[in-house]
């Protein structure tokens, strides 16, 4: 008996996902019961921890790709939904993503960020940090 192909694409989805932030030099933790909220945690780079939901990426007839929502309970977690290709095994944070146009990335946010680019999974795990001021003041 084979195992069922959308849990079976899930659980790839998972662990290619695992892999990337490992690759990015995250340490990445599994959960260990099938349903919950949390796919992957994430310790990143800087120390922060991400909480993830992995989502398989899913098209219409038309080739487009369908956007999905958090539930109430990992919206209050702060849990991100982080999308995977399986064909292509690239991951990102937002489907328009996966889409190289500069003009799909600000549609999308338009209608979900109030005009605002959303965050790429690389400037969550490796912000770029501001300088800041490391001399000592004077003594007088």
């Amino acid at each position: 008996m084979r195992p069922n192909k959308r849990n079976a694409d899930g659980k790839r989805s998972e662990l290619i996902a695992a892999d990337w932030l490992f690759s990015q030099g995250c340490h990445v933790y599994m959960h260990v019961l099938e349903q919950g909220p949390i796919d992957l945690i994430a310790l990143s780079p800087k120390g922060e921890i991400l909480l993830f939901d992995v989502k398989t990426i899913a098209r219409r007839e038309d080739g487009s790709m369908i956007s999905r929502t958090l539930g109430a309970k990992q919206r209050k977690l702060g849990v991100r939904l982080l999308y995977v290709d399986l064909l292509t095994y690239e991951c990102h944070l937002y489907p328009h993503q996966f889409n190289a146009s500069r003009y799909s990335a600000q549609q999308a946010a338009n209608r979900r960020n109030g005009g605002e680019i959303s965050p790429t999974i690389s400037s969550l795990l490796h912000p770029v940090s501001s300088p800041t001021d490391q001399s000592s003041p004077e003594e007088s």
